[in-house]
């Protein structure tokens, strides 16, 4: 029997799981390193690099992302709008939450959310 060995550098599978649970439960929060270093016990510089070896992404890029992933489910699950969405994800505002649908879906939340809804 052959036992899962960590990516050479990077997190332990019940680190990832760790931090991943925590991102998920705090985003409509403020996520800071310090945190998730704290979560996993490793210095801040370590986690970002085990982080980074682990996911292939930085900690702020993989929290934006699931920052996206639940502001795409809520735009989908609810009639809230896009200001309210953006709050529950812990986004600034509706401008921050514009910006990251730009930036990684080359359109914004409101063509996004019209779009889904007609394909479903």
């Amino acid at each position: 029997v052959r036992t899962v060995e960590p990516m050479r550098g990077g997190l332990a599978p019940w680190q990832m799981k760790q931090v991943a649970a925590f991102v998920d439960a705090s985003l409509d929060e403020r996520i800071h390193v310090e945190d998730l270093a704290t979560r996993v016990r490793l210095s801040p510089s370590h986690f970002c690099r085990a982080f980074k070896v682990t996911t292939g992404q930085t900690p702020h890029a993989y929290v934006m992302r699931r920052r996206l992933d639940k502001a795409k489910t809520l735009m989908l699950q609810t009639d809230e709008s896009l200001c309210q969405i953006a709050d529950a994800c812990g986004l600034a505002d509706q401008a921050h939450l514009t910006r990251l649908f730009r930036r990684h879906l080359n359109t914004t939340p409101f063509q996004w959310r019209r779009e889904s809804r007609i394909a479903a």
